[in-house]
């Protein structure tokens, strides 16, 4: 990272925000922009866009009211006849002579946003520029600048756009997430944990910070303490840190290791290896507390031999069992999984069609497949032939976790079946898209996280055909 500028500079909206805070535009009506400009201040976002759009009918090129209606709209909802309203509106002030550049920029940033929500990076990025060119403190554009090369690969790039943001503003958490996640993906995992941390002061985070009158954990010593490791995030990122209560255990044998996590996973995390107790939204009981994705950075991982096994679950006496009826020992055994959560913000880059599946299938009359798919996706088996769908014997996690035990590979995109049958210990090929998720790193075909995973990386961003081929091959 570049030397850091000790000189305050002006502040830019916040970074991944498409909708800044409303503008006040000049007022021609002042009585009728004045309560537009009231039912905005106090959140009654209706309003204020009927009163900014009846406005707009006597001054259709005031900027400011533009701008406002472009965010109105975009807050609103979020079709593709949306998307073309708000960008006219945003257009209106990109080419008004009239508004200040910084406004030009905000709009011209909210373009971008709405090109990248259509699949369009390289127009968005495109956009990001000219609003950097208009008001090269913009700190949401140059963020935004750094995701759109992150997403084409530029990785380089993205990481001098987040230092470049940390320069001019050294508390952008949005630049300090982003920058350590560009760290992890180079494999720097000292910085990278070290600026994963600020996620939680970010405002398009969604997990909320466990809240607590306990200190955090940040690697002081536990003998004889109690940890409450919080829950966050996917379903996935819960299973990957379920290996570090061993790991915690190893180090201080006298510690206490509790996982504060939904009760759907109780069952699950019931069979982690170290770990005591599980628990919902416990209020004593505890020294300390430490989100789960904090973990590797206070346990110090500085390196790949820093990483604790994956292999971290074992089944247990409570759970339901379940068993493979009707199995040929002598014909291998695989898993599918094709789609992860459509709430996830990059599923549309992971998931994919069932069918895709389907050369892969054909090509190995030898094996038996099995459908482990599960949620809106999973009817999208019924398109799939050869295949033994396992969904309606699915109750909970555990039935999944004996159900990956049984195979003997899962074939996945990116998603929580690939952390459970790392966490089971079945081999995995995963599939991963061109810009990749963190923990996958960049280029490389095995995972330090899952020794018996190994990778199958998209050539180009709409290119599954040539990793789902190359499977087909290993197979």
């Amino acid at each position: 990272m570049s030397k850091r500028s000790s000189k305050r500079r002006k502040a830019a909206p916040p970074p991944n925000q498409p909708l800044p805070p409303y503008a006040h535009g000049r007022a021609r009506n002042k009585s009728l922009l004045d309560k537009a400009n009231k039912a905005g201040a106090a959140g009654d976002h209706d309003t204020a866009e009927r009163l900014w759009r009846e406005y707009l009918q006597d001054v259709p090129d005031d900027p400011d009211v533009n701008f406002n209606v472009g965010v109105c709209i975009g807050r609103r909802a979020d079709s593709p006849a949306d998307r073309v309203e708000a960008a006219e509106h945003y257009e209106r002030v990109v080419r008004s002579a009239v508004v200040r550049m910084e406004r030009k920029a905000d709009a011209m940033n909210n373009l971008g946003l709405i090109a990248e929500k259509t699949g369009h990076t390289d127009k968005a990025a495109i956009a990001y520029g000219f609003a950097l060119k208009m008001w090269p403190e913009h700190a949401a554009a140059r963020v935004n600048l750094g995701d759109a090369k992150r997403f084409m690969g530029d990785w380089k790039g993205a990481a001098q756009e987040y230092d470049a943001v940390l320069d001019q503003d050294p508390q952008s958490a949005n630049a300090h997430l982003c920058a350590g996640m560009i760290a992890l993906l180079f494999g720097d995992f000292e910085r990278g944990w070290r600026e994963y941390r600020w996620r939680y002061r970010t405002a398009s985070f969604k997990s909320k910070p466990f809240v607590s009158d306990k200190p955090p954990w940040t690697g002081e010593v536990l003998d004889g303490k109690t940890l409450l490791m919080v829950a966050e995030q996917g379903w996935g990122d819960q299973v990957m840190m379920a290996r570090y209560p061993a790991e915690l255990k190893r180090r201080w044998p006298t510690c206490r290791v509790v996982y504060h996590c939904d009760p759907c996973m109780h069952r699950l995390f019931g069979g982690v290896i170290g770990l005591d107790a599980v628990a919902f939204n416990p209020t004593d009981g505890f020294d300390y507390v430490c989100h789960v994705m904090d973990l590797p950075g206070y346990c110090g991982m500085k390196a790949e031999a820093d990483i604790p096994p994956a292999f971290c679950i074992r089944p247990m006496p409570d759970w339901p069992v379940w068993k493979l009826e009707n199995v040929n020992l002598l014909r291998k055994r695989i898993g599918l999984v094709w789609a992860g959560s459509p709430t996830h913000g990059k599923d549309k880059s992971r998931s994919i069609p069932a069918t895709m599946f389907q050369p892969l299938i054909d090509a190995h009359p030898e094996c038996d497949f099995y459908s482990l798919q599960a949620g809106p996706a999973q009817p999208q088996v019924a398109e799939l032939r050869n295949v033994t769908d396992l969904a309606p014997q699915i109750t909970n996690w555990t039935d999944t976790a004996q159900m990956l035990a049984c195979m003997d590979v899962l074939v996945s995109v990116d998603t929580a079946c690939v952390h459970l049958a790392g966490a089971v210990g079945t081999p995995a090929k995963i599939l991963i898209p061109f810009s990749p998720d963190f923990r996958w790193q960049l280029q490389r075909e095995d995972s330090p996280w899952y020794p018996k995973g190994k990778l199958y990386r998209q050539p180009t961003a709409d290119d599954w055909e040539t990793p789902i081929r190359r499977i087909s091959e290993a197979l």
